[in-house]
């Protein structure tokens, strides 16, 4: 007699993991560059494989910018919350002190507070995560709250490499104990995660010599997703040079100063046609005062579409002199089709070549010749903005991002080994030396 086939088991479908994404301030659809849309760009990518909660810092008072964010992070997470910082002077005097006695790094001690422990301690309860992501060094100290759960640091900036170059460029002594603060901070809190991710090879390499117990690896960053990649490039205005930066980042203020100073007045001597619009709310009025009726300076404050902005300039300049990490505005103008100049900073970790995807120079005149080059050279600037999107678009893909993230989310929330992580899309050699902290920093 012939039996039936018993059916095939159903394949299991392992749940998606739970992360709690802990994070020094609120982002969301309407964070339009820097460090806030990378962060954005993240939980939307996260979130498409993994239940989601959110919680981190907001202002003192709730502003519409706030609500926005919030209303974004909502349709986005399971749960969310946000713990007002309030840092009045009296607070920063104590942290400056205490950075002083203790050599704890100010930022990292302001951040530090009994709503927020609380906060955390109340999510994890209620929500109970597979995985706690971090974002930012400041909040790494958090770690010694997670006990249990796995944790994975998300650098973004390592500030170890970024404060001793700040200290390089203007030396004295309170920059000097701000590197030395934040180089011990990091070796310290680091080893304590499954992983610490970083955008660099170079930001991981640091890390790992500070504190070889600590596990750095490179993810880059998610910014080439199908949107991205399938927008349509409206044309560059003939003559636009543009940059855009968040103007409470210490690089930017330095970068900034230096092109004004130095570099634009070379660029316009020769080329009194050329405009420059600079992009950014709350420029230094410092800044804004070189802006006068024969510059050809433009602040334009905000930008709502960031990938418009550098799409809309012939060349866009990343005139960084110090900081760490990718420099996400380089990668997005990349992306948009703009022509960069740069200097070795602005494309470190971006696997950009010179004189390939991008022109770099360190040096003023040389920086200002390339400005003008490239204005002048519609076939130069054409194989440039070609080079660097089609680059830009492997680099920096969302999905490979996804898939070397979440090998290590499922490897850390396993407890096990899961072999290999997806490596990242090689970049072109050539890249700099990296940087050697010296001996007894950690």
């Amino acid at each position: 007699m012939n039996l039936p086939e018993s059916p095939a088991p159903a394949a299991t479908v392992a749940p998606a993991p739970r992360v709690l994404l802990l994070a020094p301030f609120l982002y969301g659809e309407a964070s339009a560059n820097g460090g806030a849309a990378l962060c954005w760009a993240q939980l939307k990518e996260l979130a498409g494989v993994a239940t989601v909660a959110f919680l981190g810092f907001r202002g003192a008072e709730l502003d519409e910018s706030d609500r926005r964010a919030l209303a974004s992070l909502q349709a986005h997470c399971a749960q969310v919350d946000s713990v007002p910082l309030q840092i009045a002077r009296s607070a920063v005097l104590r942290a400056r002190l205490g950075s002083l006695a203790f050599g704890e790094p100010e930022l990292a001690r302001l951040c530090r507070t009994p709503a927020m422990e609380t906060a955390l301690r109340a999510m994890l309860q209620r929500f109970r995560p597979d995985i706690v992501w971090i974002q930012f060094p400041q909040m790494a100290q958090y770690v010694a709250l997670c006990e249990g759960i796995p944790c994975v640091m998300d650098v973004q900036d390592a500030y170890s490499l970024s404060g001793f170059r700040q200290a390089q460029r203007a030396p004295g002594p309170r920059n000097w104990l701000n590197w030395v603060a934040w180089a011990r901070y990091e070796a310290r809190h680091y080893p304590r995660f499954a992983a610490a991710l970083t955008l660099s090879e170079q930001d991981a390499q640091v890390l790992q010599a500070l504190n070889p117990a600590t596990r750095a690896l490179s993810m880059g960053l998610p910014l080439a997703d199908d949107q991205v990649l399938q927008r349509a490039h409206g044309a560059a205005v003939a003559g636009r040079v543009g940059f855009a930066g968040s103007f409470g980042h210490q690089p930017n203020l330095e970068g900034m100063a230096w092109f004004l100073r130095d570099i634009w007045p070379r660029v316009r001597e020769r080329m009194p046609q050329a405009r420059f619009v600079v992009a950014g709310r709350n420029p230094p009025a410092a800044l804004v005062a070189q802006a006068d009726g024969g510059s050809g300076i433009e602040f334009s404050g905000f930008v709502p579409d960031i990938h418009a902005f550098y799409a809309s300039n012939a060349v866009t300049v990343v005139p960084l002199v110090s900081g760490g990490g990718v420099k996400i505005k380089t990668v997005e103008a990349m992306l948009a089709g703009s022509a960069v100049v740069s200097t070795r900073i602005g494309v470190e970790g971006t696997g950009a070549l010179d004189g390939c995807h991008a022109m770099v120079a360190d040096e003023a005149q040389a920086f200002a010749d390339h400005i003008v080059r490239v204005l002048s050279d519609d076939a130069l600037r054409a194989r440039l903005s070609e080079a660097a999107r089609q680059h830009a678009g492997v680099a920096f893909s969302a999905r490979s991002w996804r898939e070397r993230v979440m090998a290590t989310v499922n490897e850390a929330a396993g407890g096990t080994s899961a072999g290999p992580l997806p490596s990242r899309p090689a970049l072109p050699s050539g890249e700099w030396p990296a940087y050697s902290p010296v001996e007894g920093s950690s």
